[in-house]
């Protein structure tokens, strides 16, 4: 008795388990697709914004058209962005945007001590990246930054 129920279920189970053939491939799932892109703001090309140089509030940008920022993403991806030091040396190194660089400096008048922020901020089409200075001392430009961001959805 024991014998023939146990055929009986495996004869079922095999004639129940067929797969029919493949159907066509679904739409990926989230966080299954990404670009990673780089970006390069020249000394030359950093923007001063926010008030005049060395005044309140002052501070550097740069803002890059990306047409790959979709409102797709915007609205269900991620963004990561990254400031990239030595790029193409064998020292390269990535840190996560926002950044913040404790910097000081020494003159004839004694120690000088600020920090340097650096972040970034995206919408459909465009990304931006900024460089903050707590002194607000902005009459010299930052220096050459390369950036990437990463989108994943």
């Amino acid at each position: 008795m024991k014998k023939t129920l146990f055929l009986l279920c495996a004869s079922a189970l095999f004639l129940l388990s067929c797969e029919g053939p493949i159907g066509p491939p679904g739409e990926p799932g989230e966080g299954m697709n990404w670009k990673i892109l780089t970006y390069t703001v020249h000394d030359r090309d950093w923007q001063l914004a926010g008030g005049p140089v060395g005044s309140l509030n002052s501070y550097y940008m740069y803002e890059f058209d990306e047409p790959l920022l979709t409102d797709f993403i915007y609205t269900s991806g991620v963004v990561s962005a990254y400031i990239i030091f030595n790029p193409g040396q064998s020292n390269e190194v990535q840190s996560p945007l926002p950044y913040i660089e404790p910097v000081g400096d020494r003159d004839s008048g004694g120690e000088f001590t600020w920090q340097e922020f650096y972040s970034f901020d995206f919408m459909p089409g465009s990304v931006a990246f900024y460089v903050h200075y707590s002194d607000f001392e902005t009459g010299e430009r930052p220096p050459t930054c390369d950036f990437r961001i990463v989108l994943n959805w």
